[in-house]
């Protein structure tokens, strides 16, 4: 087996299908599905699953291609050490962020990182919190800036940027417009505005309607701006962060009073960072100690 070939299974498994992995990777997607299936051939089991939309691994696959991710990461190990006793910081490096990201050190520290380290290769992966969690910690991301509750990411190291309230957002003559909290009885009766599942505001928001058995947010939006919009025309209660909420128009917030009504963001990465991530780190960590 050669280290291309294993390169190119990750790509794909990362990627979701040959013609994507093919981009990234800067091979022809023919040479990519050709090389994977001599390795499986090699190997004597199939990887990947080529019948469904989105390529993934199969049975085999799942067994093996955490071994072959760790080997792509031991090889690419050995290049960032020496590159770094260079003082050299090259490869890849891959970001999460929570979408609609709003903490401007994130883009000034991949701004400086990439004029400091122009042969870095920096790609930024936009996605709701949980599953950025979940791919930090599969190695599929090197380091994240994501949402969570309560004491944070198991298995992870990780620094708060925000430790935040959740909010009642709704239009100045709403019943609520004077009160100067809501607790979970309301918010059950009310229909909600809510961000989807996996993101942090929206595990505050199921924790705190735990009790009302079966209540689900009315109206289920990709961005804050989004919920704020609806919120201010009348149709609902948009509840979010505090700070994601923060200076919108048209609506007055209320606090939740609830001690489940809480989210945090912040930077999340593994033990051991390869020397890519920890420049990152270097320069976001200060930023977050400042906040």
């Amino acid at each position: 087996m050669e280290l291309h070939q294993l390169r190119y299974v990750v790509a794909v498994v990362d990627e979701g299908s040959f013609t994507a992995a093919a981009e990234s990777v800067r091979v022809s997607q023919s040479g990519v599905s050709a090389q994977i299936a001599k390795l499986e051939r090699e190997l004597g089991v199939a990887l990947l699953d080529r019948t469904t939309r989105r390529v993934r691994p199969t049975a085999a696959g799942e067994h093996l291609i955490p071994v072959i991710r760790a080997a792509v990461a031991a090889v690419d190990s050995v290049r960032d050490t020496a590159s770094a006793i260079r003082g050299v910081v090259a490869g890849r490096l891959r970001v999460g962020t929570v979408g609609g990201l709003g903490w401007p050190p994130v883009f000034d520290a991949l701004a400086a990182l990439h004029a400091a380290h122009p042969g870095l290769d920096i790609s930024v992966i936009e996605d709701a919190a949980a599953p950025l969690v979940d791919r930090v910690r599969a190695g599929e991301i090197d380091v994240a800036v994501a949402a969570w509750t309560g004491d944070g990411p198991d298995g992870l190291r990780f620094v708060t940027v925000v430790d935040d309230g959740l909010a009642a957002w709704v239009t100045p003559d709403h019943p609520w417009a004077t009160r100067d909290a809501v607790g979970p009885d309301d918010l059950a009766d009310a229909d909600v505005i809510s961000q989807p599942e996996g993101t942090g505001a929206r595990a505050a928001l199921d924790a705190v309607l735990a009790g009302a058995a079966g209540r689900r947010p009315r109206w289920e939006v990709a961005t804050p701006a989004t919920a704020l919009a609806l919120a201010a025309r009348g149709l609902g209660v948009a509840v979010l962060s505090q700070t994601t909420g923060r200076g919108a128009g048209g609506v007055v917030d209320i606090r939740i009073d609830d001690p489940r009504a809480r989210s945090s963001l912040g930077i999340v990465w593994r033990d051991d960072p390869a020397p890519a991530t920890r420049a990152l780190l270097d320069r976001l960590l200060p930023a977050a100690d400042g906040t």
